[in-house]
Protein backbone atom coordinates (compact mmCIF):
# COMPACT_ATOMS: atom_id res chain seq x y z
CA UNK A 1 0.00 0.00 0.00
CA UNK A 2 1.51 3.32 -0.89
CA UNK A 3 1.58 6.34 1.42
CA UNK A 4 -0.31 9.37 -0.30
CA UNK A 5 -0.13 12.80 0.73
CA UNK A 6 -2.61 15.78 0.66
CA UNK A 7 -0.32 17.01 -2.56
CA UNK A 8 -1.00 13.42 -4.21
CA UNK A 9 -4.95 14.61 -3.97
CA UNK A 10 -5.21 17.82 -4.59
CA UNK A 11 -3.30 16.40 -8.03
CA UNK A 12 -5.87 13.96 -8.75
CA UNK A 13 -8.02 16.38 -8.14
CA UNK A 14 -6.82 18.79 -10.39
CA UNK A 15 -7.53 15.92 -13.53
CA UNK A 16 -10.75 14.88 -12.12
CA UNK A 17 -14.18 17.09 -13.71
CA UNK A 18 -18.01 17.82 -12.26
CA UNK A 19 -20.47 15.05 -13.44
CA UNK A 20 -20.30 11.74 -14.82
CA UNK A 21 -20.49 13.13 -18.64
CA UNK A 22 -16.96 13.88 -17.75
CA UNK A 23 -15.35 10.71 -16.79
CA UNK A 24 -12.22 9.80 -17.30
CA UNK A 25 -11.10 6.66 -17.30
CA UNK A 26 -8.41 4.71 -14.93
CA UNK A 27 -6.12 4.67 -18.10
CA UNK A 28 -6.26 8.43 -18.52
CA UNK A 29 -5.51 9.39 -14.73
CA UNK A 30 -2.76 7.18 -14.91
CA UNK A 31 -1.46 8.57 -17.25
CA UNK A 32 -1.98 12.21 -16.26
CA UNK A 33 -0.39 11.18 -12.69
CA UNK A 34 2.52 9.55 -13.94
CA UNK A 35 1.78 6.86 -12.97
CA UNK A 36 3.43 3.30 -13.63
CA UNK A 37 1.14 1.47 -16.11
CA UNK A 38 -0.64 -1.22 -14.45
CA UNK A 39 -3.26 -3.77 -15.85
CA UNK A 40 -5.87 -3.19 -12.89
CA UNK A 41 -4.31 0.49 -12.25
CA UNK A 42 -4.24 -1.02 -8.45
CA UNK A 43 -2.05 2.33 -7.34
CA UNK A 44 -4.59 4.57 -9.18
CA UNK A 45 -7.43 2.72 -7.11
CA UNK A 46 -5.58 3.00 -4.12
CA UNK A 47 -5.51 6.35 -4.57
CA UNK A 48 -9.06 7.37 -5.55
CA UNK A 49 -10.10 5.32 -2.17
CA UNK A 50 -7.26 7.54 0.15
CA UNK A 51 -8.76 10.70 -1.46
CA UNK A 52 -12.30 9.58 -0.41
CA UNK A 53 -11.11 8.83 2.96
CA UNK A 54 -9.82 12.21 3.00
CA UNK A 55 -13.51 13.69 2.10
CA UNK A 56 -13.43 13.91 -1.66
CA UNK A 57 -16.80 13.01 -3.42
CA UNK A 58 -15.66 10.69 -6.26
CA UNK A 59 -17.68 8.56 -8.22
CA UNK A 60 -16.48 5.86 -10.47
CA UNK A 61 -18.36 3.84 -12.76
CA UNK A 62 -17.91 1.77 -16.46
CA UNK A 63 -17.04 4.97 -17.86
CA UNK A 64 -14.60 6.40 -15.62
CA UNK A 65 -14.20 8.52 -12.38
CA UNK A 66 -15.57 11.77 -11.65
CA UNK A 67 -16.33 14.26 -8.80
CA UNK A 68 -20.07 13.81 -7.66
CA UNK A 69 -21.84 16.93 -8.95
CA UNK A 70 -25.95 15.78 -8.15
CA UNK A 71 -27.72 13.76 -5.70
CA UNK A 72 -28.86 11.28 -8.48
CA UNK A 73 -25.06 10.86 -9.28
CA UNK A 74 -24.73 10.51 -5.44
CA UNK A 75 -28.00 7.71 -5.17
CA UNK A 76 -26.33 5.96 -8.66
CA UNK A 77 -22.67 5.30 -7.17
CA UNK A 78 -24.30 4.45 -3.91
CA UNK A 79 -26.54 1.99 -5.32
CA UNK A 80 -23.69 0.73 -7.38
CA UNK A 81 -21.21 -0.01 -4.79
CA UNK A 82 -24.24 -1.70 -2.51
CA UNK A 83 -24.90 -4.04 -5.49
CA UNK A 84 -20.90 -4.85 -5.38
CA UNK A 85 -20.69 -5.67 -1.81
CA UNK A 86 -24.02 -7.56 -2.31
CA UNK A 87 -22.15 -9.63 -5.10
CA UNK A 88 -18.75 -10.38 -2.96
CA UNK A 89 -21.03 -11.20 -0.16
CA UNK A 90 -22.94 -13.44 -2.10
CA UNK A 91 -19.46 -15.19 -3.38
CA UNK A 92 -18.45 -15.62 0.00
CA UNK A 93 -21.86 -17.77 1.30
CA UNK A 94 -21.28 -19.69 -2.27
CA UNK A 95 -18.00 -20.72 -1.27
CA UNK A 96 -18.68 -21.22 2.51
CA UNK A 97 -20.86 -23.26 1.84
CA UNK A 98 -19.66 -25.43 -1.00
CA UNK A 99 -16.88 -25.90 1.29
CA UNK A 100 -19.06 -27.13 4.29
CA UNK A 101 -21.74 -29.64 1.67
CA UNK A 102 -18.01 -30.74 0.41
CA UNK A 103 -16.25 -31.60 4.03
CA UNK A 104 -18.48 -32.86 6.09
CA UNK A 105 -16.13 -33.47 9.03
CA UNK A 106 -14.69 -30.49 8.28
CA UNK A 107 -17.50 -27.29 8.51
CA UNK A 108 -16.77 -23.85 8.79
CA UNK A 109 -18.32 -22.73 11.90
CA UNK A 110 -18.02 -19.31 10.09
CA UNK A 111 -22.61 -18.23 9.28
CA UNK A 112 -23.82 -17.10 6.15
CA UNK A 113 -23.67 -12.91 5.58
CA UNK A 114 -25.77 -10.21 3.75
CA UNK A 115 -25.18 -6.97 3.28
CA UNK A 116 -27.85 -4.97 5.18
Amino acid sequence: MANFTAKDVALLMTHLKLGKANAKTSDQLAQLLNLAPQRTNELLRELISYAIDQGELIGSSSSGYWIIDSVAELDEVLDSLERRAQGTCDRRNRILATWNATHPHNQSALPQKNVV
